[in-house]
């Protein structure tokens, strides 16, 4: 999944983020994009125009010059300065070329293409930043097409110097490297340990929105005989290798992480999601900004 980008030719990028386009673009309908925008607020309000006052305008609008010279009341209205940044961290740490329908990481450049675009859509600035156990590359924030092509393929493509997992480390790291308020969208697996401190760190100051990319298999592996397996497993951030019966049951320590985060999000106060191949993306991502706007 993350091979060199050297040795990936530009039909291919473009085959392949062209893909993604079009899926986004018919998963972003009114519903979603009407729910981001009331979920993401904008800086500030902007004078558009005066007009002649409706019953239910506020009195605190009033234009009281233009009202006087008129001789009937005239209200102010304004559109909202959204200049809003929206940035993704992306775990491209070994785990997430695990999938046993799709990699993870393949999950993980579909909802960034969705969410993508429909940031692009709603004129906020996208940037991103690529982590393992570092922080891998990172993306300034920008308003373009041409940005977003970019986000995906990064997504989809880029190699990780590191396989391993460190995301106290990386989360330290974007709070310095962020200075302006910012919607963070965190996709990983978060099989990792360690990181509420700096994740509630960064929550202070951003709006934080975790999706927890799964594969069924990790947590519910069904063995095709009538008696256990034992396999061999090897970790494919660690490399190393372990024996494990397997019957219906977690290959992996799925079950201890995914415990960890849901008590790590719900004392920070962050709605998150959780999405895995089998997933209807949209549908899940809408709820997630619909719970995200009541809070």
């Amino acid at each position: 999944m993350a091979e060199n980008l050297e040795n990936i030719s530009i039909s291919e990028i473009v085959a392949q983020t062209k893909h993604l386009e079009i899926k986004a673009r018919k998963m972003v309908n009114s519903s979603l994009q009407n729910d981001y925008k009331s979920s993401f607020k904008g800086r500030g309000m902007e004078f558009d125009e005066v007009r002649a006052y409706t019953p239910g305008d506020s009195v605190r609008d009033i234009d009281w010059n233009v009202t006087a010279r008129m001789n009937e009341p005239f209200v102010k209205t304004f559109i909202e300065e959204r200049e809003l940044q929206t940035y993704f961290i992306v775990d491209i740490s070994a785990s997430g070329d695990f999938g046993s329908i799709k990699s993870k990481r393949h999950i993980m450049a579909e909802i960034t293409a969705l969410l993508g675009f429909t940031s692009f859509f709603a004129n906020d600035k996208t940037g991103l930043i690529l982590v393992s156990d570092q922080i891998e590359k990172i993306i300034p924030p920008m308003h373009n097409y041409s940005h977003i092509l970019r986000i995906i393929r990064d997504v989809f493509y880029y190699p990780s110097s590191s396989k391993a997992t460190n995301l106290n480390n990386v989360f330290r790291k974007a709070n310095l490297l962020i200075k302006k308020k910012a919607i963070i969208f965190i996709l990983s697996d978060f099989f990792d340990n360690s990181y509420e401190h700096a994740l509630g760190t960064l929550s202070k100051k951003h709006e934080i929105i975790p999706i927890v990319i799964k594969d069924p298999i990790e947590s519910d592996f069904t063995s095709p005989y009538s008696f256990p397996i034992i396999a061999e497993l090897e970790d494919m951030e660690s490399g190393q290798t372990i024996l494990r019966t397997l019957g219906k049951k977690s290959i992996t320590d799925s079950e201890s992480f995914t415990d960890q985060y849901k008590r790590i999000f719900r004392k920070l106060g962050l709605e998150h999601a959780e999405i895995d191949a089998s997933s209807d993306y949209l549908r899940i991502i809408d709820k997630l900004l619909r719970k995200h706007t009541r809070r």
